[in-house]
This record gives structure tokens, sequence and C-alpha cells, in this order.
């Protein structure tokens, strides 16, 4: 049995569930607009969570299958064998297609298209940076050290330096004790 609620003003009822469903659809909506030209074939992807070819999924099950997908789709970022990687959303879309195109369906997680999606990624670390985003980030760090050292060095030499000659112009004509 549904629940209804009742306007005190107009006596009209309307069934609870009728309201969640379309609170689930306009969420359905902003997801529609978050992957904007690419909606197409990331709800044709959902579409492999279901069981079998023709099978229906209840909206809630899509819902939070897109919405996980929206997230790899906006950060380029996803997990896989305790590794990160980053791809572009175009290899999103591209590996996407290479799933719908399999017809494969009755999917638990999203680890196929991963799969599909580590050819064209780069590794990250848990930085955030490629390999060689790391490597150059060290790179420079290296030569700020080294040089930062003799510039250091460089620096308290004269500033000694300073110090010792307003010293000893300041015992000028001092007598010495």
């Amino acid at each position: 049995m549904t629940e209804r609620i009742t306007c005190p003003f107009c006596e009209s009822s309307i069934d609870l569930d009728i309201v969640d469903m379309a609170d689930l659809w306009r969420q359905r909506a902003a997801l529609a607009s978050r992957f904007g030209s690419a909606w197409k074939i990331a709800n044709e992807y959902v579409e492999a969570f279901c069981v079998k070819r023709d099978a229906r999924m209840a909206l809630k099950k899509r819902l939070r299958h897109l919405e996980e997908l929206a997230k790899l789709w906006e950060t380029g970022v996803f997990e896989y064998d305790s590794r990160r990687y980053r791809v572009s959303k175009d290899a999103v879309r591209a590996a996407m297609q290479k799933v719908c195109d399999a017809e494969k369906y009755g999917f638990k997680d999203h680890n196929y298209l991963k799969v599909v999606l580590r050819d064209a990624a780069e590794r990250i670390s848990a930085e955030g940076l490629t390999a060689k985003e790391e490597a150059k980030r060290d790179e420079g760090r290296r030569e700020n050290c080294e040089g930062g050292r003799m510039k250091d060095a460089e620096q308290s030499d004269k500033e000694e330096f300073r110090r010792r000659i307003k010293e000893i112009a300041g015992n000028i004509g001092r007598p010495i004790t």
C-alpha cells in the first residue's frame, strides 16, 4: 500500500511514490547535463548493468551507476588494481563505446570499463601526478636545492665577511686589550 498525502486547501491527494519518482527523474536530467554530448553513450553503457539484453533496470540503480560514471567523466581519474590512472574525456567516451559494441551484460561494477581504459591511461601517483610530471617536479627540486645551497652558502659567507669588516672597522683607533 502506498502512502498518499492530501492538500489541506484543495483536498486533492497525491501518491508519495510519484513525488519520489519525479525527484529521481530530475536527478537523471541533471546527470544528462553533466555528460553533455556523451549522454547517449553513457546511457547506453549503463544498459550493460542489466541482467540480460532487453531487461529493465530500476531507476535508482541506473542513477547510482550514472553517478559513478559521471565522477569518472568529470575527474578523469580512476583506480584499478590499487593503482591510480588519469584519462581524457575522449578516452572515456571511446571506452564506453567499446564496451557497448561488445554487447556484454550483467556487469556488477565498472571494472570492465577500467580494463578498457587502462590501455589509454597514464599512471598517476597518490598526489595525482603522472610519472613524467613527478620526474619534472623532482628535477626542479634538485636544481633548486643544489643551486639554493650554493646561493645560501655564498650569501652567508658574504654576511660573515661584512660582519667581520664592521667589527674591525669599529675597533680601529681603539686600544687592544
